[in-house]
């Protein structure tokens, strides 16, 4: 990691220059490329038969250097001479790296318009959140498991809630365990404390959950989150995998339970909706959430943190790769 300036050139008609205030990084997908095992790094999605080929060259060219950090909340301090969207002195947020400050074309920013900046940010983990739910069609009374309480499990744990469903929650991290209570999680189990968490959920269930919304992105958490589904259960896959899947067995109660499994990745860029009659894109899910957020439907205390200064975001970065049971998601004040 290291410190990079870049020039500010002259704006052009539809932009705007940003001085930031606030971002957050996004810890499952980052680290993936900050560790260097992103799967883009040999092989990348062919766009018009969205399938994964050998990359033609070598990928570390355009992977790296690569920016961190994706949302930030700032203020505008120079408009483009078309922009009248935006005046100086708003204040927006955006899907934006951790940089002091921005040159963004208005199309990519929203105003803040009564949204903490904290808020703000966690529009992103909510967004594949409720995307986890409505792919998983999670229902009034049903029983869900979520495993990996990361910012996207936390706020599954609140969304499972919303639609009226008992919510068992399993993490290792004993913080978040307690935020998940607080959240309204039903049973927190720590999965430390059972050497077969799947079994546990069986056993405690009483045949198993009806879904399981696996937000980790470890394979040993989709092994366990197979083994905790009740007979033609759902398994949603939320968190982002990499690697080889060594954990898994799909001879076993994938099979024999006759298992629906699901990949959940509601994403503008990816161009993917969730699941439903009428298809819900992006954009749709952060109207949805930023409702909720204000109306307290969804709540984000004591879910940031630790929040560091801009001359230590390294050391924040650091803190997510090598101890990630001290934080939640990260932040970035200027």
């Amino acid at each position: 990691m290291s410190f990079q300036e870049q020039k500010i050139d002259a704006l052009g008609s539809h932009q705007v220059l940003i001085r930031s205030v606030f971002s957050a990084f996004k810890h499952g997908t980052e680290m993936t490329g900050y560790h260097g095992d992103s799967p883009f790094v040999k092989r990348n999605l062919e766009p018009n038969l969205r399938i994964f080929v050998d990359n033609k060259e070598d990928a570390t060219n355009f992977l790296y250097p690569g920016t961190l950090g994706n949302m930030t909340v700032g203020i505008v301090e120079e408009v483009g001479s078309e922009v009248d969207s935006f005046a100086v002195g708003d204040q927006v947020f955006g899907w934006l790296p951790v940089a002091d400050w921005h040159v963004s074309s208005v199309d990519k920013l929203y105003p803040l318009n009564g949204l903490t900046p904290e808020q703000a940010v966690c529009i992103d983990p909510a967004t594949f959140a409720i995307g986890g739910v409505l792919d998983g069609d999670i229902r009034f009374r049903e029983k869900v498991l979520i495993t990996g309480l990361g910012a996207i499990g936390l706020l599954a744990v609140q969304y499972c809630k919303l639609h009226g469903a008992t919510v068992y929650a399993s993490s290792s991290f004993a913080q978040r365990r307690q935020l998940a209570l607080d959240y309204g999680a039903d049973v927190v189990l720590n999965r430390k404390d059972f050497k077969d968490l799947g079994h546990e959920v069986k056993r405690l269930t009483n045949g198993g959950v009806d879904a399981v919304l696996e937000c980790s992105g470890y394979y040993i958490q989709l092994h366990h989150a197979m083994r905790a589904a009740r007979q033609c259960g759902r398994v949603v896959c939320v968190g982002f995998y990499s690697g080889a899947a060594s954990d898994l067995n799909l001879g076993e109660e994938f099979f024999h339970n006759r298992l629906s499994l699901l990949a959940s990745l509601p994403d503008a860029y990816w161009q993917n909706p969730v699941r439903g009659e009428t298809p819900l894109y992006t954009d749709d899910l952060h109207q949805l959430i930023i409702d909720d957020l204000k109306t307290g439907r969804l709540k984000v205390d004591g879910l940031l943190g630790p929040v560091y200064p801009f001359s230590d975001a390294m050391k924040a970065v650091e803190l997510i790769s090598e101890k990630p049971a001290e934080g939640i998601k990260v932040s970035i004040k200027y």
